[in-house]
């Protein structure tokens, strides 16, 4: 009877310290999963981040040449007459466009922010992330110590009740 006890006992010591380490392996790979679906996010907004600053290029060189005083031979080959009225058109439409274009790159500006601060965030979730996955590991490996602890202590055991 006594030795069933016993026996009972290490079963337990045992079998307590694996199920404890299975269980941080899942948070581990659950947190290993986390942090590459986090990566992938801060990609997509780099990717998109990039994308909005090469068209903030695009709309300032249009802007640019739009703002150029214009060659004699570009008058002539818009067709213009030389009259007042028809340059001031021309010109109320380059304002125009201008500040489109000067809303559309305020516009950019303001998703770059916003881009910028989701990477800052998704950065820190990593950062979080990161420690989480160090802390669990270190569990692991305290976890680990003790199964050792408890084997050897259940080969003593064993060799206490041999002898």
């Amino acid at each position: 009877m006594s030795k069933q006890i016993v026996l009972l006992t290490c079963m337990l010591a045992l079998l307590f310290p694996l199920a404890m380490a299975g269980c941080c392996k899942v948070e581990v790979a659950s947190l290993r999963d986390e942090l590459g679906q986090t990566r992938a996010e801060r990609n997509s907004l780099k990717a998109q981040l990039d994308r909005n600053l090469a068209e903030r290029n695009d709309l300032q060189a249009q802007l640019e040449t739009a703002m150029r005083a214009p060659k004699q031979s570009d008058v002539d080959d818009l067709g213009l007459d030389g009259s007042l009225s028809e340059f001031q058109k021309q010109i109320e439409a380059f304002v125009s466009f201008r500040e489109e274009l000067q809303r559309r790159e305020d516009e950019l500006a303001m998703l770059r922010q916003a881009a910028l601060a989701e990477a800052k965030t998704a950065q820190e979730r990593m950062d979080q992330i990161g420690t989480k996955l160090q802390a669990e590991t270190e569990r692991v490996v305290l976890l680990q110590g003790r199964l050792k602890e408890a084997q050897s202590a259940i080969v003593d055991l064993q060799d206490k009740l041999k002898d």
